[in-house]
């Protein structure tokens, strides 16, 4: 996942209208990917952009019991590279009503992934490792 600042140093959020849940950019490393290239592949499908001084801030890692299943989130933050193209969402992203929000600043950011109203089990987690990430983030700039 990547805390993604564009050039005007606004912060990238993706919002899933379906459930009101809003999270950082990011998503599945596949086969053969390195991590860096995994956040470069998922910022281009899901914001339209290439990115650069991509700094890896650390990892979340979780129990998810409802699907017996651990997860590991690494996060990175990351700016936009050159102009911001369209977003290619995948089938379950389009059903959702995904699109992207440009937050103002981290505390915008952070405001925004509390205010989200889903009680999915999955986006409970996510809510939690999304703030995380943020405050890291913040802690980094100081």
């Amino acid at each position: 996942r990547a805390i993604l600042f564009d050039n005007d140093s606004r912060i990238a959020l993706v919002y899933e209208h379906k459930y009101n849940h809003y999270k950082l950019p990011g998503g599945n490393v596949e086969v053969g990917e390195s991590l860096e290239q995994t956040v470069r592949r998922e910022i281009k499908e899901e914001v339209g952009a290439n990115i650069t001084d991509i700094y890896y801030l650390g990892v979340v890692q979780s129990h998810l019991s409802a699907y017996n299943e651990d997860c590991n989130q690494h996060y990175f933050t990351a700016h936009v590279y050159g102009t911001i193209g369209k977003s290619a969402w995948i089938d379950e992203e389009e059903l959702h009503g995904c699109s992207i929000v440009w937050c103002d600043n981290l505390q915008q950011a952070i405001k925004l992934v509390q205010s989200g109203t889903s009680k999915e089990y999955v986006h409970l987690f996510e809510r939690a490792r999304e703030l995380a990430g943020l405050k890291a983030a913040i802690s980094k700039n100081k």
